[in-house]
């Protein structure tokens, strides 16, 4: 991607220059908003008011981490979300998104049933957990590009990271399904 400064002085003089950023961030905020939500219809929802809300407000980011920026305003429209329909349950978790490569039938059966569990522990974290949880591994963020959108220190980014793996492995750990899932697919939530 260009500098920082193209980002934002082209979509402000020409929008349709705004659908190569759309295209390029789209997949990154798309997984993090699934996850949070586990829903595809209200995930791509969320996700075309957060590239929609980042459209009109351009004018308004400041030099910093574009990508973060855009994470933020997921985030929050993720949260806005929630508040609005804070009595709806959002526990459906949609397998048509899942796109696995398995050789049999039972293998498929297996994998969606430890990605199913995978998800249930990780929406029992602690919110910050979780956020950082997904931020980083399904949106690829950098530690410093996480701390900018939870507002905390790099320092306390990393301990919510290592408090959320380690959480998560204990859960796991404790499962009785733990064997669905090797530690070693944790890190690829």
């Amino acid at each position: 991607m260009e500098n920082e400064h193209e980002i934002i002085a082209k979509p402000q003089s020409d929008p349709q220059y705004f659908v190569h950023h759309y295209n390029y961030y789209l997949p990154k905020i798309y997984n993090y908003v699934f996850y949070k939500v586990r829903n595809t219809h209200v995930a791509e929802d969320i996700v075309s008011d957060t590239f929609l809300k980042a459209l009109k407000n351009i004018s308004k980011y400041k030099n910093g981490f574009f990508q973060a920026w855009l994470f933020t305003i997921a985030r929050n429209t993720v949260i806005s979300y929630y508040r609005k329909n804070s009595r709806e349950i959002l526990y459906n978790y949609d397998n048509d998104t899942e796109r696995p490569d398995p050789e049999t039938v039972e293998d498929i059966v297996t994998a969606k049933e430890s990605r199913a569990e995978l998800l249930n522990i990780v929406a029992s974290l602690p919110q910050n957990q979780q956020d950082a949880l997904l931020l980083r591994y399904t949106g690829d963020l950098k530690i410093k590009e996480i701390a900018c959108i939870l507002n905390k220190s790099e320092g306390a980014v990393k301990l919510l990271l290592h408090r959320g793996l380690r959480n998560l492995h204990s859960e796991l750990s404790n499962s009785e399904k733990s064997s669905a899932i090797p530690y070693r697919k944790i890190a690829q939530v």
